[in-house]
């Protein structure tokens, strides 16, 4: 062996340059058994030490999880609070708009049937007056290519004629 092999084996590989896993798998066992052993110590000289650290920080743990639960708890109560309120307002504006129309609607009917009324009940007037008053002489006598001028001239001679088709 050349020097270089015999470093390299006398620093736990072998002599084809890897490294020598059973060697290092009984050092690492050792460590772990010196370790346990270790800990098995500290355990017996402060074993009561460390239960009562334990119970203190089981203590300790349980009292933030709870407050922290109460917490949670708290944050959820006001949360459903403020969505019942925002529930209740949405659906008081929702019926106070709702009867708002129906008022307006109800109104607006109203009018709407009282002037119809007005329109078909007036006196000493022919159907094609009422026709006449319907329709809006001064618009454009023509119209999409059509020319309304000749119609808006029957009107106008129809117009009190008590004697007239369907007068």
């Amino acid at each position: 062996m050349s020097d270089l092999e015999n470093e390299t084996f006398a620093a736990g590989n072998n002599a084809n340059g890897e490294p020598d896993l059973l060697e290092n798998e009984s050092v690492n066992e050792n460590q772990g058994q010196f370790q346990d052993e270790i800990d098995e110590s500290e355990v017996a000289t402060t074993g009561s030490n460390n239960v009562s650290a334990v119970a203190e920080w089981k203590e300790k743990r349980e009292a933030q999880i709870e407050a922290r639960d109460k917490a949670d708890r708290e944050a959820k109560e006001r949360l459903q609070e403020e969505a019942v309120k925002h529930i209740d307002d949405f659906y008081e504006n929702y019926n106070r708009k709702k009867s708002q129309q129906l008022e307006t609607v109800k109104k607006e009917s109203e009018e709407f049937l009282k002037k119809k009324n007005e329109f078909f009940s007036q006196e000493n007037t022919t159907t094609w007056d009422r026709v006449l008053q319907l329709i809006n002489e001064d618009d454009a006598d023509v119209l999409g290519g059509r020319d309304r001028s000749k119609f808006k001239e029957i009107l106008q001679r129809l117009k009190g004629n008590t004697s007239a088709p369907a007068a």
